[in-house]
């Protein structure tokens, strides 16, 4: 029972299957399988969704989840502009920049999936990588937002480096962005 109690002292709050396979020390797929059953059927693990398991009486880490979820992908939108306080209207939903646009209702919120063009998606410059979950800094979630929405009031644009913004706005290669973050600023 080792192993539980290294699932607990574990700093994530989510885990996939390979993740259990190292914390198990389990190669064998099979016997996984029936540990993870076992693990659920005694309340210790949940599956909020497919082949991605948490503990069951430890809060989850949102962040994470979806990033585990959707891969290749980043918080952004929104959810970043909330977390470095741009924006000041909380909202449960958690808005991922990702390769489509979709929308998945799990545990009591939403994944709001946002596409963005391959070139823009996969750049990660301006990423925060922290090894739970990747999110846009506030000036590339600024970029992302006006990016797909267009026009979007902020609460704290002074909060963002004018000159970020300018550097991020090369990996967009859009002379309309370009115009519109400006205009944020002049005003």
């Amino acid at each position: 029972m080792n192993e539980i109690l290294n699932l607990y002292k574990n700093k994530k709050t989510v885990f996939d299957f390979d993740d259990l396979k190292a914390i198990f020390a389990i190669s064998n797929t099979q016997v996984l399988k029936n540990k993870i059953q076992y693990l659920k059927a005694k309340n210790i693990l949940s599956s909020p969704t497919r082949w991605i398991y948490t503990l069951q009486d430890k809060e989850i880490d949102k962040f994470e989840l979806v990033n585990k979820i959707y891969s290749p992908s980043y918080i952004s939108f929104f959810s970043a502009l909330y977390y470095h306080s741009i924006i000041f209207q909380y909202q449960n939903d958690v808005y991922l920049a990702y390769k489509k646009t979709d929308e998945k209702k799990i545990l009591d919120f939403s994944i709001k999936l946002k596409s963005l063009k391959k070139e823009i998606l996969l750049n990660p410059d301006w990423i925060i990588n922290n090894w739970f979950y990747s999110i846009a800094t506030k000036e590339r979630a600024f970029l992302d937002t006006i990016y797909l929405f267009w026009d979007i009031y902020f609460d704290n644009i002074r909060e963002l480096d004018y000159d970020e913004v300018i550097r991020l706005l090369s990996i967009y290669k859009n002379k309309s962005l370009e115009k519109k973050a400006k205009s944020y600023f002049l005003k």
